[in-house]
């Protein structure tokens, strides 16, 4: 038997084997985003500043970039079919940020893992 570096190496069926595939690193990070979304969604409701907006996406989607989210809107309603927007992504924008990326993370993590190898 021929040892590497590391003698366990070698080794056929090494328990800590199972690889992290890119869709499972996107996924943990979008959970750690949620996560965070929620913690500072909770920490709004424990200690409430007056006047502040709730963390929805619409509103990240306005602090990240308002003139993106205006020429969306006005790509989608004039070009493509305005009850795209009524019925799809107004809902979306108005959900809390901590479970549109917890979703998302989730659906990343559940389609990322490795493929099962048949013996």
């Amino acid at each position: 038997m021929a040892y590497g570096i590391f003698p366990l190496d070698s080794r056929r069926g090494a328990p800590y084997r199972s690889s992290m595939t890119t869709k499972r690193i996107i996924g943990l990070v979008l959970l750690a985003a949620a996560i965070m979304f929620g913690l500072a969604d909770l920490w709004q409701t424990y200690f409430p500043s007056y006047g502040s907006a709730d963390l929805t996406v619409g509103r990240l989607w306005v602090l990240v970039s308002a003139r993106s989210l205006g020429i969306a809107e006005d790509l989608i309603q004039r070009h493509l079919w305005s009850p795209i927007w009524d019925f799809a992504i107004s809902p979306i924008l108005v959900t809390p940020a901590w479970t549109f990326f917890g979703v998302l993370g989730g659906i990343f993590i559940v389609f990322g893992r490795p493929n099962v190898v048949e013996r």
